[in-house]
């Protein structure tokens, strides 16, 4: 957006000044409502990696033994047979749960039976934008990545070095296809880890790829699903000591909708919201608790303000699995989570959903203000 200077006015007469600022205001808002409209086509484009301090900042993760996941009985009856080495292998080779790679290529084109390019441009198995695919400093095309490439440039490897893309030829045969399913799964894999995933960062790299809480809520359903071991990122098993039966009965209920249970404001606070599993923070933790036989008070009016009255006060260097922990988000003690040890919580982020958080991550650890309250 270019600035422009606007010459003094002090020749106008009063009536001409008005006038001016009048126009110069409209001008301003019809600039500013273009930067709206520009920024909202581009936020749930797959590719289009954007600085979003209140959606990603707070997405962290753990690391995963890719040796120790397995596959479910749910995987076993879903994900064709022939690709599970395909996704094995891709795993290994960007250190990516290999199910979190089949669940994206079941989210996006139903594991390949769906592979027409979709509206804005995304192709292939797992539905790239093309100047992903082979660098965004590729010139020409749209904003929101599509462009006119030729496949001798787009499936070429030099090219996509040159041009800083994702694509990868995962089958050596020379060409980087999007159409090729190896090639598209190393891809996948190459992209979540650049974003995150090589870290642990499952969610932030899957919010990359799409920038929508439910299209994360969604695959990592898919991939929690598909998955029988160790899958570190959604385990909520700490390093610290059991808690009582309360405390593990309520983890236990909160843990099993980890990924499948989108925020929703003021949601939970009614006996319909609570059987479709829509929460935000304070109502998911008192659902928790209450299906432990805990009374954190009545289902239609708990709140962090109420919460941060029940039970004792515990100083943070003595907070054990199973205490009630606050954080200073949009307000003092905005945000409430459940300890479950080693650095570890259960919530129900505004940009996660039911997730485990870690109080390691830079915007965790800002916002934690220490407040610990023992429930049980």
């Amino acid at each position: 957006m270019s600035t422009y200077r606007i010459r003094p006015i002090q020749q106008l007469n009063r009536s001409a000044k008005r006038k001016s600022k009048i126009l110069l205001a409209i001008i301003a808002a019809l600039l500013a409502l273009g930067v709206v409209f520009g920024v909202m086509a581009m936020v749930s484009v797959f590719g289009m990696i954007l600085s979003d301090q209140e959606e990603a900042t707070g997405v962290d993760g753990v690391g995963v033994n890719i040796g120790d996941i397995q596959i479910s009985k749910i995987g076993e009856g879903q994900i064709p047979k022939e690709y599970i080495e395909i996704y094995k292998a891709a795993g290994e080779k960007y250190n990516i749960p290999w199910t979190l790679i089949a669940a994206i290529h079941r989210v996006e084109t139903n594991f390949g039976q769906d592979l027409n390019t979709s509206s804005v441009g995304a192709i292939g198995h797992t539905q790239f934008m093309v100047k992903t695919w082979v660098g965004w400093s590729y010139p020409g095309g749209t904003r929101l990545g599509d462009a006119a490439i030729s496949k001798d440039v787009l499936m070429n490897p030099a090219m996509i070095k040159k041009y800083g893309g994702f694509g990868v030829d995962g089958d050596g045969d020379g060409k980087a296809d999007p159409y090729n399913v190896t090639d598209a799964m190393y891809s996948t894999a190459n992209y979540l880890a650049a974003n995150g995933g090589a870290s642990g960062n499952y969610q932030k790299a899957v919010f990359a790829y799409n920038h929508a809480t439910w299209y994360v809520s969604r695959v990592m359903g898919f991939m929690n699903a598909f998955s029988s071991g160790s899958v570190e990122a959604v385990s909520i098993k700490g390093g610290s000591a059991k808690g009582s039966t309360a405390i593990e009965k309520a983890i236990q209920v909160g843990s099993s909708i980890v990924g499948k249970s989108p925020y929703v404001w003021g949601g939970g606070r009614n006996q319909s919201d609570i059987a479709a599993r829509k929460f935000d923070c304070s109502s998911y933790v008192r659902w928790a608790y209450s299906s432990a036989g805990v009374d954190l008070g009545p289902v239609s009016a708990t709140t962090t303000d109420t919460l941060i009255k029940r039970g004792k006060v515990v100083k943070a260097s003595e907070m054990k699995r199973g205490d009630v922990i606050f954080f200073d988000t949009y307000k003092i003690n905005g945000h409430v989570a459940i300890y479950l040890g080693d650095g570890k919580f259960l919530n129900d982020s505004s940009s996660q959903g039911v997730s485990i958080g870690d109080l390691n991550n830079t915007y965790w650890k800002s916002k934690f203000n220490g407040n610990v309250r023992r429930v049980v």
